[in-house]
């Protein structure tokens, strides 16, 4: 009895589809993991038309990079393709915009959430899993805790922007306190 071996992407799959072929797997995805894979490609088309905006050109090279590998992001979203994305998009952001408190920047970071939770919530369940109102609800909250977070480190960054803190010592203390009690308060919270 000879055995048949299957090149899995990106890991194993949790309902056995993966065996099946890329094909076959991904024409049974559920409609919930189709928009999430819609997601995953439009989380950086996004991010990428934020900063084309922001710079005032277009980037053809950018736009064909980036929607290559979003597309593989969207076929195989357990992989680690998303941090390369992610990683060029922001360098490509350092590198061509000038205005570091220009409005662009909230619709670039919405970009990046949007890939980076819609390929976690991508993950979480098997291809044809149905997701239902809890699940949603649970991955809107994170979304929203996260973008309200980015506009508040942005609107300081705003109302920061002209100040000459150049070694400001009461600065220094309220960042580090902040960024201690954040760290404390997300260690006590739980992924699940």
């Amino acid at each position: 009895m000879s055995r048949r071996r299957s090149i899995t992407l990106g890991g194993a799959s949790r309902d056995g589809l993966t065996s099946l072929g890329l094909v076959a797997t991904l024409g049974r995805l559920s409609s919930h993991q189709r928009l999430l894979r819609l997601a995953i490609v439009a989380g950086p088309s996004l991010t990428l038309a934020a900063t084309m905006a922001a710079r005032g050109s277009f980037q053809p090279i950018a736009l064909l990079v980036i929607g290559v590998l979003a597309i593989g992001c969207a076929i195989s979203p357990d992989t680690h393709v998303g941090l390369l994305v992610v990683l060029l998009l922001a360098l490509n952001w350092v590198q061509t915009v000038d205005d570091e408190t220009t409005p662009w920047l909230l619709v670039a970071a919405a970009g990046l959430v949007v890939l980076h939770a819609s390929m976690a919530a991508a993950t979480v369940a098997p291809p044809a899993a149905r997701w239902d109102r809890r699940m949603s609800r649970r991955w809107s909250a994170r979304v929203a805790v996260v973008m309200a977070a980015t506009a508040a480190a942005w609107s300081i960054a705003v109302g920061l922007a002209d100040a000459d803190l150049r070694g400001s010592a009461p600065v220094l203390v309220v960042a580090l306190l902040a960024t201690a009690w954040l760290t404390w308060w997300a260690g006590r919270r739980s992924v699940g």
